[in-house]
Order: C-alpha cells, then sequence, then structure tokens
C-alpha cells in the first residue's frame, strides 16, 4: 500500500513538473541565471554481477529516457552551473542463471537449469550535478559535469525465459511477463531459501530505490533567438544492489547518447 502511494505521488509530482515547466518552456522564459528544456536519449544498459558466480549479464539492454533538464548558473562565471534533471528512463537488465534454481507451485517443486532472466524497469530519475561550461569556441561550448541521480523504480516487469525441455514457468498461458516484486501470481517466481540438492534457490525481487553517480560530457550550439541546442554522452553507474537476494547482487548501470534543447 504504501508503496502504490508512493507511485502515485511520485507520478503526480512528474506530471505537475511537467506541466508547470512546459509553460514556462512556451513562453520562451529564459534568464541569465536559469535556463530550462527538455532531451530525450537512447540507452544502453547491463548488470554488473558483484556477487554469485553463477548468475552472469546475459548482454545489453537498450532502453529510453525522456524529461526535463535545468541549468543554474550558481556563480559570476558562465562557466560555473548546477544542472537537474526530471527523467523517465525504462533501462533493462539482462540476466542468465547458469545453476540450478527451483521454484514450488502447488506444493510441488520443480527445477531448472540455465534461466534467463530480462527486467525491464522504469525510473523516475532526479539527476543533480555539478556542470562545467567551456567558454564559446567558434559556435560551440563544450561542457562536463558529475553528479548523483536517485532512482524509483515506477514500473517492473519481469519476462522468465526457461531453456527448451523444461516446462514453461507461464504454464503455457497468454502470460509472457510479470512483476518480480509482486505477492500475487507467486507460481511465476522463484523462491527464497537454500536446498541441497540445488546450488541456490534464487528470489528475482528487485530493488525499488536505486543510487549511481553521474559522469556527462557533451557540446551546446546556439541557435536562433535563446534556443541553444545540446548533445552529450552519460554514463550513469549504479552502486546500490539492483537485485533483492542473500545469495546475488549486481549494479545497474547504463550508457546514455542524449539530444535536446534549452532556452
Amino acid at each position: 500500500i504504501m508503496y502504490n502511494a508512493m507511485k502515485k505521488i511520485s507520478f503526480l509530482t512528474a506530471v505537475g513538473l511537467f506541466v508547470f515547466t512546459g509553460s514556462q518552456l512556451n513562453a520562451q522564459v529564459s534568464t541569465d541565471k536559469l535556463n530550462f528544456g527538455f532531451k530525450i536519449s537512447p540507452n544502453f544498459s547491463w548488470l554488473k554481477v558483484t556477487e554469485g558466480d553463477v548468475m552472469k549479464n546475459d548482454g545489453l539492454g537498450l532502453g529510453f529516457t525522456y524529461g526535463l533538464t535545468a541549468d543554474y548558473k550558481f556563480t559570476s562565471s558562465d562557466n560555473y552551473y548546477l544542472a537537474a534533471d526530471l527523467l523517465i528512463s525504462t533501462a533493462p537488465a539482462i540476466l542468465k542463471h547458469e545453476g540450478k534454481i527451483q521454484r514450488t507451485v502447488a506444493d510441488t517443486t520443480e527445477s531448472y537449469e540455465g534461466v534467463g532472466f530480462d527486467y525491464r524497469v522504469q525510473y523516475l530519475q532526479i539527476p543533480i550535478s555539478i556542470k562545467l561550461k567551456s567558454n564559446q569556441v567558434g559556435k560551440l561550448k563544450y561542457y562536463l559535469n558529475v553528479g548523483m541521480a536517485p532512482s524509483f523504480a515506477i514500473s517492473k516487469r519481469l519476462s522468465t525465459k526457461v531453456p527448451t525441455g523444461n516446462t514453461d514457468v507461464y504454464d503455457g498461458t497468454n502470460v509472457s511477463s510479470h512483476d518480480p516484486n509482486a505477492t500475487e501470481n507467486t507460481r511465476y517466481q522463484f523462491d527464497g531459501g537454500k536446498d541441497e540438492n540445488v546450488q541456490y534457490i534464487f528470489e528475482d525481487d528487485i530493488s525499488v530505490a536505486r543510487m549511481s553517480l553521474v559522469f556527462g560530457a557533451g557540446v551546446e550550439y546556439p541557435m536562433s533567438g535563446n534556443a541553444v541546442l545540446v548533445a552529450g554522452v552519460r554514463f550513469d553507474n549504479g552502486f546500490t544492489d539492483f537485485l533483492s537476494d542473500d545469495a546475488y547482487s549486481g549494479r545497474h548501470n547504463f550508457i546514455s547518447l542524449s539530444a535536446g534543447i534549452m532556452f
């Protein structure tokens, strides 16, 4: 109940900020200290497994980010800014368990080997960073930024893939994915605990909060009026645990390529 309430509050807050800031953008409000804009970016994500030898990252995930951005000049110099974003980011995490794991359905225990886990997580991100801008070189300005990005999962889906020859986790139904943290539909999920016949019984729950360090670089190109075209790259390095499991740990990272406009 608490999580659902927080999710609704986060969504309403995001919508309110989008509407408010959007009205400012439409009016092309710009001051000497504060500039608003929006950006979009594809991202490439992966999970770095830090504990649990049989759990492996199984490829890059392709996601997408969009949202609002703002720069605030907090000194008299034109080179130092405080940057803040309000973003919706979808970042997959694709894993494969190379050992044996099991789940219990209707008091029947079933064992599996080589199970794949394809997580599709959507985050509300609020990156805050220090941005250092160069003086103008020709028509361009270059920037570097570093900061932190608290994130909160607003949507979580997991597609569990079992190799050919084993029983389908979804039992031949039309279901193709499930919420890994849901308390209902536990027949699609793996149980926590240990067993002498398997290496570990994997819990597929994930953490709903994420904290990361962000490092970025890019360029700014002035257009007509107050508009500035911005392009850059950002490395989002997670340092909190993505998996909610006693035996396995992993950090969710992604790289994004962004394009946007500021006023």
